[in-house]
């Protein structure tokens, strides 16, 4: 997925510091004040935001989902919401490892194709790994031919991925590097470990048991849908991620979305919880405020609870989501629009921190 540096992610979140709003201005209204703020600045086509606020979802749109046909955004209007895939593949890598009783800590080389198998390079390598970054493989694989540039994964399957492993030299693992490449693969084992497809554990594991309408493959086919930009006026079509879909190829809606969040905040099902502290428990320090868990980023403050992050980009879509647990708080970030990244960090940083202080 197209992500800005971690590393000015970190400052613009440090920027913010601790936790100091006009009190008098009601939550709702400083809510629509920030997005408007930034939709009017960035001249954007539209931005959306959901909220969740100890069990209560609120909505708050500036400019529009399709600005050609006036459509606002609504809590089912469905958007890319890029990397934030991976903490979906997370959750889905670790029920499928405890399901089969396999430790995280396991080499991946063995669930591997026998031809994959001989590249002893890629010994090293646990589902760990995959999940924190650690891995050592690249942000992406050197043999992805693009035939559309607007569409940069759909021509890379399982061919090219398993052909490029074999001579594939990771970078000594230990330390993060932030890999597309590393979180496909963690979706391409649940699938070979378990016998299903991507689709079947994300319904198995995910959108039945938290009770969420399962986000729709064709797109195509869906009328409330946002529409990307490139750039404005230059509209970008939803990517096809083929094999790497694991690590961005998810279409959700804020009201999916939140019901996702709120499973992390507080889990209803014993499972859940488990594969939830696994999830959000740091396995690395990036720095004294910014921790990896398994997909999800920790960010802590001494004055804050912990609250876990991700965001993800398209080339039609920033995205931003946040959550805290054992509080029923989280946002949803949207900004129909490529390369946002910033923006949206920044809006749903404000927000969460602006929520963590609601009572």
């Amino acid at each position: 997925m197209m992500k800005k540096n971690l590393d000015i992610l970190l400052l613009l979140i440090f920027s913010f510091g601790g936790p100091a709003f006009a009190q008098k201005e009601s939550l709702d209204t400083f809510i629509q004040r920030c997005a408007d703020s930034v939709y009017e600045k960035e001249k954007l086509p539209g931005i959306f935001v959901g909220i969740l606020n100890n069990g209560k979802r609120d909505f708050f749109n500036a400019g529009f989902a399709d600005p050609e046909k006036q459509m606002p955004f609504d809590s089912a209007t469905l958007f890319e919401i890029g990397s934030i895939t991976k903490t979906f593949t997370a959750y889905v890598l670790t029920a499928v490892l405890m399901e089969n009783k396999i430790a995280e800590t396991d080499p991946i080389l063995t669930y591997l194709p026998d031809s994959v198998q001989q590249n002893k390079q890629l010994a090293h390598i646990s589902f760990l790994n995959l999940m924190n970054h650690t891995s050592g493989l690249p942000r992406l694989p050197d043999n992805m031919q693009v035939g559309d540039s607007r569409q940069p994964y759909q021509l890379y399957s399982s061919k090219e991925l398993f052909s490029y492993l074999k001579n594939c030299i990771p970078e000594p693992g230990g330390k993060s590097n932030y890999s597309n490449l590393g979180a496909g693969i963690a979706g391409v084992l649940a699938e070979r470990i378990s016998g299903k497809t991507y689709a079947a554990l994300l319904d198995k594991y995910i959108f039945l048991p938290f009770k969420i309408l399962a986000p729709t493959n064709s797109i195509e086919e869906t009328e409330n849908k946002s529409q990307g930009y490139f750039a404005k006026d230059d509209k970008a079509a939803y990517w096809n991620m083929n094999i790497l879909a694991p690590a961005g190829g998810l279409k959700c809606s804020a009201d999916e979305m939140l019901s996702y969040l709120q499973q992390m905040c507080l889990p209803q099902l014993p499972d859940t919880k488990i594969i939830v502290d696994k999830l959000t428990t740091q396995t690395i320090a990036m720095n004294p405020r910014i921790a990896i868990g398994r997909g999800w980023h920790i960010y802590k403050d001494k004055d804050l609870p912990l609250f876990y992050w991700h965001n993800g980009g398209t080339y039609g879509f920033s995205t931003f989501c946040a959550f805290t647990k054992d509080k029923s708080k989280a946002v949803i970030i949207v900004i129909n629009q490529f390369n946002k990244n910033a923006q949206a960090d920044a809006l749903g940083v404000k927000l969460i921190k602006r929520l963590s202080d609601e009572k």
